[in-house]
């Protein structure tokens, strides 16, 4: 069986991915896990939704899920996690019911070495391996900036708080405050509702019979917003309602003309990350502290854009290499599921191709553009193409030298030679000669991995007796290691910019007799097989199926409207046999 030393490079906000990927195997190899998921309640659409997520991503990955239901409840949570402590849970995912109060629970699952994940509201006491929510402060201030617009500065409003002493309610309303401090709005009431429909309708009725002048509501979730709205239209009078969540019943009233606006959060992705993590622990992996979701505001002008069907470019260095094969796949089922038309175009790595196929996209008018690279420095041209025509652009696996790109999606490239380099050291114990095969002359990824591996490797007894570049070829790897072989009476290890030319040095290697410790890069189909049949040691694995699929995903999030991070790193980890 395949072990994996593993490295979580850093995640960042925007996404959706999201993203990260979970392991093969479960706690104990190939026995499944069970895992347990304490919901505050399941009387609320969003925390349903938190369920199905982690529902559907547990079964995706073989574990089973225990689900109770903690009703708003305290004592009835913490009686919950005593009931999985029972069970014999792997971990314990809680969505706490009270963000003080759920501390008990969660010290009663770390008395008894039972890892924990926080969902959606975080744990003021107690041990947590990660917490996992929307940024809720940002929600906020995005609720507060667009009723600030809205009112031109000025205005009265009222806040419906949620249960208090849960983190969201906090930093939902702490937000909002931020949001409009300094203006001349007023909050001329601020009570809680608990979250709950019934109690907004009632809340709010009773504050429009003290309060003469309202205009605007911001309710820390889309269950109040609904109640206040209803005691609203029943008054007959105009007051703009914002909510937080996004549930259907939200979206269906800002479509309806009656809510103006809602922070989308994203449950489902919130419940499925939990799962994911635990998974990544489980698997003796580590995690971020904190894992953030992305938000944004809809309103009915942007519900509507984003309704529309959009057409996105994908432009590939090569599809005559199994990685860039994969990373098309990936792209291609995130458009289909998210309804895009994604146009794809083989630039044969040919930079003046790639030039040509971003021109062709612009005429046929797509919305954005994302591009794997042939060569980073010679991309600069097509990027700044499609910056005159006001087509934005995403880099994949590959950066881009010259031109504006709204964000790169890659492996940490650097982090993943210094994992060879690492690998090789420590097999070598540190003395020994060494062989480089570099990728493409001026593409990030050979520049990366290549500066990665030398750093590891710098200090040490180790000497690289010949670098030579192999441009990512499986043939030229076996070619240019074949050469490499009758100059060199002593080589111990080789290590290979990517796995198309670290297996045609092995097939070199091989046919010489020699005994050389070969390691690649990108985990493809054929290295692993190599790997598991004994012959290559190692390989790094990326993930190109889900660099696509990031792709794409960004892309939505650009074309309707939010902000990503420069940079969106995917995970790396070394695969030996």
């Amino acid at each position: 069986m395949k072990k994996m030393l593993s490295i979580l490079l850093v995640l960042v906000l925007v996404l959706s991915f999201t993203a990260c990927s979970g392991t093969d195997e479960g706690p104990s190899g190939d026995e499944a896990g069970k895992i347990g998921l304490v919901v505050s309640t399941l009387n609320n659409p969003f925390f349903v939704d938190l369920k199905t997520g982690a529902e559907e991503k547990a079964a995706e990955l073989g574990y089973e899920l225990v689900v109770l239901d903690s009703e708003n409840d305290p004592a009835k949570e913490l009686s919950n996690v005593e009931d999985l402590v029972t069970q014999g849970v792997d971990l314990i995912l809680i969505n706490p019911a009270d963000s003080d109060a759920v501390g008990n629970a969660v010290k009663e699952a770390n008395a008894n070495d039972i890892p924990v994940i926080t969902l959606d509201r975080g744990a003021a006491d107690g041990e947590v391996v990660t917490h996992i929510a929307s940024d809720n402060v940002a929600g906020g201030v995005l609720a507060g900036e667009y009723i600030k617009e809205q009112l031109g500065g000025t205005g009265k409003v009222v806040e419906l708080e949620g249960i208090a002493g849960t983190s969201a309610a906090r930093d939902r309303g702490k937000g909002f405050n931020q949001a409009i401090e300094g203006t001349d709005i007023e909050v001329v009431a601020k009570q809680t509702a608990n979250f709950d429909r019934t109690e907004g309708l009632n809340v709010m009725e009773n504050i429009l019979q003290g309060q003469d002048k309202i205009d605007a509501v911001f309710a820390h979730n889309d269950e109040m917003a609904l109640g206040a709205m209803e005691a609203i239209k029943s008054a007959g009078r105009d007051i703009m309602v914002v909510g937080f969540d996004a549930t259907g019943d939200a979206l269906d009233s800002i479509e309806a003309g009656e809510m103006a606006a809602t922070v989308a959060q994203q449950p489902k992705l919130i419940g499925s990350l939990g799962v994911e993590s635990a998974d990544q622990v489980l698997s003796g992996e580590s995690v971020n502290a904190f894992i953030p979701v992305n938000l944004k505001l809809i309103t009915a002008e942007k519900q509507a854009s984003s309704d529309e069907p959009k057409k996105v470019g994908l432009v590939i260095s090569t599809l005559n290499n199994p990685f860039f094969v994969d990373l098309k796949t990936g792209a291609e089922e995130k458009a289909a599921e998210i309804g895009y038309e994604l146009v794809v175009l083989d630039s044969e790595n040919d930079p003046a191709k790639e030039l040509s196929n971003v021109e062709d996209l612009i005429t046929q008018g797509v919305d954005l553009i994302l591009i794997n690279p042939a060569d980073s420095d010679a991309v600069g041209n097509a990027v700044k193409q499609a910056n005159a025509n006001d087509i934005p652009v995403i880099t994949l696996d590959r950066g881009a030298s010259d031109g504006e790109v709204a964000t790169h999606i890659a492996s940490d490239n650097v982090a993943g030679g210094v994992l060879a380099g690492e690998y090789i050291k420590e097999q070598l114990g540190g003395t020994g000669k060494v062989i480089e095969l570099e990728g493409i002359a001026g593409t990030s990824a050979a520049r990366d991995r290549g500066k990665g591996f030398n750093q590891a490797i710098e200090g040490t007894d180790i000497e690289v007796v010949a670098k030579q570049t192999a441009n990512f070829d499986r043939t030229e790897g076996l070619n240019v290691m074949e050469n490499i072989l009758q100059g060199q009476e002593t080589i111990d290890a080789v290590f290979a910019h990517n796995d198309e030319m670290a297996l045609g040095a092995m097939v070199a290697v091989k046919s010489s007799g020699r005994d050389i410790m070969v390691v690649g890069f990108d985990a493809t189909g054929d290295a692993l097989d190599s790997i598991e049949a004994g012959e290559m040691a190692a390989t790094v694995a990326q993930q190109p199926t889900l660099i696509g699929s990031l792709g794409v995903e960004s892309a939505q999030k650009i074309l309707t409207g939010e902000s990503v991070d420069s940079f969106i790193p995917v995970e790396l980890k070394l695969i030996t046999k």
